[in-house]
């Protein structure tokens, strides 16, 4: 079961705050995907006006109101929050008798600003501080200490473009993939395809249906490393790939040193090297934890495995949640 709850918009006059709306909702969805920089939370309520009958309270939920989704323990009753966010959207036809409305996380606000930030001799942890600090928004306590040290100028770019840059120098560095999420308004850092502990996606048990892709497409598998002045420096191939597929070749203009900062050009130059993709998704049984940038177990009839998780749609409709994952196969699962 999903428990919602609304927060008039700061200046509202007579404001509610906290008003437990779960009552009326029909369906809602909670979403993310490793492309999007916000979590999604879309829902619909019942409603109705007083001309058209008298007895029904409608609700009042306004543009830049606060949603606050729980997910309760079915035994026990137990809360857990899963979606702190502002409504940005809604929408209601006069023939209906619904409201559809669309909110997201803090890291909207990352993706829609753009800022100037100039960072000097400083570390990747403290620079992302920098970033969130400069459109109002708070960092965790839990984030992470990434000490990869950068200096750049970003001009105009949006706090996602920024963010963005500055973990693909710490991958670069340190040869790890961080991502940035919103949890209770604040934000922090994960570590990419970090494996969910104690859940296993399995047909027997709790996975619906699964279905399972393959392709070349963005397969990468030889990079040559250039000088400015044109000269290879070094190439990299994956040639048992080569041998079976045939090349695909990218380019890797290699970075001069700077001062204090601490940049690989062979590991950012391996990088780009991009195996066949598989791709696979499945229908389960709902669990909060299975969210986009996490890893998961799975163990059903054509995928077997550690998969990280691309995107995720999670569904709460008449009681009972179920989820859609997009996956991506990232090794053996560990025995």
């Amino acid at each position: 079961m999903l428990k919602l709850y609304y927060t008039d918009p700061t200046g509202t006059e007579n404001a509610v705050s906290r008003q437990d709306i779960s009552n009326y909702v029909i369906y809602a969805a909670w979403s993310g995907d490793t492309d999007q920089a916000a979590r999604k939370l879309e829902f619909t309520i019942a409603y109705n006006t007083a001309e058209k009958d008298a007895a029904f309270v409608p609700l009042n939920l306004q543009l830049g109101g606060v949603i606050e989704a729980s997910k309760v323990d079915e035994t026990d009753a137990t809360e857990t929050p899963i979606f702190v966010g502002r409504i940005f959207f809604r929408k209601r036809a006069s023939d209906s008798f619904t409201f559809e409305f669309t909110c997201y996380d803090n890291m909207v606000y990352l993706a829609k600003s753009n800022i100037r930030a100039n960072f000097k001799d400083i570390d990747v942890t403290s620079a992302i501080k920098q970033v969130c600090g400069s459109i109002g928004l708070e960092t965790a306590d839990s984030i992470p200490s990434i000490p990869t040290v950068v200096n750049f100028i970003a001009d105009d770019k949006s706090g996602t473009e920024v963010l963005k840059m500055l973990f693909d120098k710490a991958k670069a560095d340190q040869g790890k993939d961080y991502r940035a999420i919103s949890i209770n308004e604040k934000i922090t850092v994960v570590e990419k395809s970090e494996t969910i502990e104690n859940y296993i996606a399995d047909s027997s048990v709790n996975v619906i249906s699964a279905e399972h892709s393959e392709s070349l497409e963005d397969m990468v598998d030889k990079v040559v490393a250039v000088n400015d002045d044109g000269s290879v420096g070094q190439i990299f191939t994956t040639d048992d790939e080569i041998g079976k597929y045939g090349t695909i070749q990218k380019i890797y203009k290699i970075q001069p040193p700077k001062s204090g900062e601490s940049v690989d050009n062979v590991t950012a130059a391996k990088a780009l090297l991009k195996a066949p993709k598989e791709e696979s998704s499945l229908k389960a049984l709902g669990n909060i934890q299975c969210i986009s940038g996490y890893a998961i177990t799975v163990q059903e009839e054509q995928l077997k495995g550690k998969f990280a998780i691309k995107s995720d749609t999670h569904h709460f409709e008449n009681g009972i949640h179920t989820m859609d994952l997009t996956l991506e196969y990232i090794g053996e699962a560990e025995k």
